[in-house]
């Protein structure tokens, strides 16, 4: 088994208001997670981290104008979780690693 993290996490959500950071930043699970202009950037390379727990919370606070999208990459599971955000409501989709490309071919990934 190659070393390195077991979940990784990358993604930005827009339209985060300053209020809902300032109340959920001290719950937030990833490694680094960087609030600017209503702009909330998160990064981790780690172990397991409750990033669907985190992102369901911040969810509650989201108005129409939240966009975005975080991606959870589980290595352990071979999965690749995308959670996106489109008018403030948040939805997610689970696709195994190898079947990311055909899965999203209509998105423009080839």
């Amino acid at each position: 088994m190659a070393a390195g993290p077991d979940y990784r996490v990358y993604g930005e959500i827009r339209g985060v208001a300053p209020e809902a950071w300032e109340r959920l930043s001290g719950q937030c699970p990833l490694e680094t997670a960087d609030y600017a202009d209503g702009t909330l950037t998160l990064e981790h390379e780690g172990r397991w981290a409750d990033v669907e727990g985190f992102l369901e919370a911040l969810a509650e606070t989201f108005g129409p104008e939240a966009s975005g999208h975080c991606d959870a990459i589980d290595n352990d599971a071979w999965t690749i979780t995308r959670y996106v955000v489109v008018k403030g409501r948040m939805t997610s989709q689970t696709f195994g690693i190898n079947d990311v490309l055909e899965n999203t071919v209509k998105e423009g990934n080839l």
